[in-house]
């Protein structure tokens, strides 16, 4: 759940915060579920004593070490966490579903498919109304389509202090408008940073210069392209607006009915991200989508991509996954490389300002991809959502009093952010959750714990907490390329297969 906190106060930055996760109400620090969960463990040894005392025992053991789960905490996970993800875990490896094995000589009616939850996706390419295509992808099992819009950040560094914070206001409109899109999903804003050698600039420079120029600008150019650094970066910014047609009303007929339905949505998002400080460059197709892909998971083609790219050539939809893959309990080892997954464990505490996060999403030595998910709630359920995180803090409150134990200082900063939420969404403030996705890949295993400090460094710098992915590597890297994939949905329609 989030909310900006704009600061009257006129000199000093502009600063943005109290942001606080969904608690629900439940015992000190415990969730909903781990409340019930122990309340569970000591009501039932307590009815096996008069109703089947021969059971009461072993059950009293069985309770006592669910009780030590759900306490204990590593790395701010409990272990009933960590033994329950470790048993999905073993079960899919002992499925192979942890594994992919293609090949070129493959037949199978299947065999373009991605790997692992990207399987479902497949680009459906769509006349955008103005006289060109560009892809949606559909998402075969929840029905989701999802276009990816091609952006350039206004950069922060030579901009007002006044144009970032209404930058920063106008983002704050976008997300509140969403909740009254009730076809939204989700939204997505993904930072791709690859390290790239100078040789980009000066085959770029190459391919472009007019043989026919003068002499003089010829020079210039080549000088200019002799003087690149060797070493510079390659960073590609896109906004992923995932629909679901179903919620529409009325209902879309079919698969056509449904991409104009969304076409029609896309328009008003694209005239507010100019209002944000970013460029829409335009809509990705069906190649663009593609060669982002197939650069995830082999970076090392990434020059010959980006050629392809300039010189329009398209790529088949059968070309952007790799080979292989296989995923490992804390890593994801595809064709072209080993990547790491990370999610958001914890927001900033404090406020922070609007460049909190440079550090993350600046190019560093290794390829990196950042990935911001914002789920809205709709703008009708959004005060009930608000009003109770409200009443979860008192009957918190009700039961430090009753207990006669203190309440600590967190407790009563968090009912103070819960009360904030409610005026700010009062106030016309959209309510949603939001996660972060970071993946990290390196080339060779020997560069992983560098590339990892790396990214668990730039994290701190930008005031985020992180948690490893382990056990859902795969996913955490699908979820991180910003296409339409977000694990909690996933897991949403586990059930409706």
């Amino acid at each position: 759940m989030s909310s900006l906190d704009q600061q009257d106060a006129a000199p000093g930055p502009r600063l943005y915060g109290n942001w606080r996760s969904e608690r629900g109400w439940g015992i000190g620090s415990l969730s909903t579920t781990s409340t019930i969960i122990l309340f569970l463990a000591v009501l039932v040894p307590l009815l096996a004593v008069s109703a089947l005392p021969s059971a009461a025992l072993p059950l009293l053991g069985v309770c006592a070490i669910t009780v030590a789960a759900v306490f204990v905490r590593v790395g701010g996970t409990s272990g009933l966490d960590i033994v329950l993800r470790r048993v999905r875990f073993h079960r899919a490896r002992a499925a192979g579903w942890t594994e992919l094995s293609a090949g070129v000589l493959t037949e199978h009616p299947r065999a373009a498919d991605l790997p692992g939850v990207l399987a479902p996706l497949r680009p459906l390419d769509i006349d955008d109304g103005r006289g060109g295509r560009h892809a949606l992808l559909w998402h075969r099992r929840n029905g989701t389509l999802t276009a990816v819009l091609r952006c350039s950040p206004i950069g922060l560094d030579l901009a007002d202090p006044e144009h970032a914070d209404r930058w920063v206001a106008s983002w704050g409109v976008l997300l509140a408008d969403l909740g009254y899109v009730p076809l939204t999903r989700h939204l997505a804003v993904t930072v791709d940073t690859a390290p790239a050698g100078g040789t980009t600039v000066r085959d770029h420079i190459a391919g472009a210069l007019d043989p026919s120029a003068p002499e003089l600008s010829r020079r210039i150019l080549t000088e200019l392209a002799e003087l690149t650094p060797a070493t510079t970066a390659e960073t590609d910014t896109r906004v992923s607006i995932c629909l679901d047609p179903a919620r529409a009303t009325p209902r879309p007929a079919d698969l056509l009915a449904a991409a104009v339905e969304v076409g029609r949505r896309l328009p008003a998002i694209e005239n507010q991200l100019a209002a944000c400080g970013v460029a829409v460059l335009g809509r990705a197709t069906t190649g663009w989508l593609t060669g982002r892909i197939r650069a995830a998971f082999e970076p090392h083609l990434r020059p010959e991509l980006a050629r392809l790219s300039e010189s329009n050539a398209v790529m088949a939809w059968s070309e952007a996954g790799p080979v292989a893959a296989s995923e490992r309990w804390d890593v994801y080892r595809h064709e072209g490389g080993l990547s790491v997954s990370w999610a958001l464990r914890e927001a900033p505490r404090q406020a922070v300002g609007s460049g909190v996060l440079g550090p993350l999403l600046s190019p560093g030595p290794f390829p990196r991809r950042t990935t911001w998910l914002y789920q809205p709630y709709p703008a009708d359920q959004a005060a009930a959502k608000v009003e109770a995180e409200l009443t979860s803090g008192q009957v918190r409150r009700a039961w430090a009093e009753r207990t006669r134990r203190d309440e600590t200082q967190r407790e009563r900063d968090d009912r103070a952010r819960a009360l904030q939420s409610a005026r700010e969404e009062a106030r016309g403030a959209g309510v949603g959750r939001f996660t972060v996705y970071v993946t990290t890949t390196v080339l060779h295993d020997d560069d992983l714990p560098a590339a990892i400090a790396d990214v668990e460094q730039r994290a701190g710098q930008s005031k985020l907490r992180l948690r490893r992915l382990r056990g859902a590597q795969a996913a955490g890297f699908a979820a991180s390329l910003g296409i339409g994939i977000d694990p909690a949905d996933l897991l949403t329609h586990r059930h409706h297969r």
